[in-house]
């Protein structure tokens, strides 16, 4: 088509819209024209610059994405950090709990030792029961009786001294108990059951010492609870990454 064929159309076009179109026409039919140079550089210009802005949308929506990432990873890091101490501080605890639990149970059979009672004096007697927590009306009984009738008092004195030693006992498992129960979040499941197993022993020697006249096999069950703490150990040392230098050094020899 040439310039004089599409000039006869032009009044349907009309005004500026056809001028435009001719000049365009004239452009594009005449590949010499400067104007072609012209046009083609601000369509260029044009189609740069919008590809620059969608490319910039694009960087800041994937800055924002990395942003958010980096900040979701930052905080887990932070929370597996937070977690990871509190978990090896639950371990030092339930263990520290345990072992002096355990100790307190299996010191209720045995062999045991008392204090030279009959060299007390009255001073030296209310001290004694003062600090082993002795119940207001026994001290005072003991007391009374000490010069007296001694032999009924050393009676009601041991018996009350075996009575705060169960007592004592009871608390340590308790406190051992409810803070392995309320941290067991924390513990993997073989550390849970080893725990579990390390408690059986223990309750029962307990439940021993507090009915009088009843049979058991405490040295079993010592034994039990002895071998379930230390291998309640092995399993700690092992999640806190606690090795032991000699063992290593060996290992290494062989």
């Amino acid at each position: 088509m040439s310039v004089m064929d599409v000039s006869s159309f032009l009044p349907q076009v009309g005004g500026v819209v056809g001028t435009l179109l001719v000049v365009l026409l004239g452009v594009y039919v005449f590949p010499g024209s400067p104007l072609k140079k012209i046009i083609d550089e601000w369509i260029g210009r044009r189609v740069a610059h919008h590809f620059d802005e969608q490319l910039e949308n694009h960087r800041h929506e994937l800055t924002l994405v990395a942003d958010a990432v980096r900040a979701g990873h930052q905080r887990r890091l932070q929370n597996s950090a937070i977690v990871a101490e509190r978990k090896h501080e639950v371990y030092r605890r339930l263990f520290r709990f345990l072992h002096a639990a355990m100790g307190r149970v299996v010191r209720l059979f045995g062999v045991t030792s008392e204090p030279a009672f009959d060299a007390y004096s009255l001073a030296d007697l209310h001290h004694y029961m003062t600090v082993q927590r002795f119940p207001g009306t026994v001290k005072d009984a003991v007391l009374a009786a000490w010069a007296t009738d001694r032999k009924s008092a050393l009676t009601q004195l041991r018996q009350s001294t075996r009575d705060a030693t169960i007592e004592e006992a009871t608390r340590a498992y308790a406190r051992a108990w409810n803070y392995f129960l309320s941290n067991a979040l924390y513990l993997p499941v073989p550390i849970e059951q080893k725990v579990h197993e390390a408690f059986v022993p223990l309750e029962q020697t307990l439940i021993l010492a507090k009915t009088p006249g009843t049979t058991g096999d405490y040295i079993t069950w010592r034994r039990d609870a002895s071998d379930r703490v230390e291998e309640l150990k092995v399993l700690l040392r092992a999640e806190l990454r606690v090795v032991d230098e000699g063992g290593d050094d060996q290992a290494s020899r062989a």
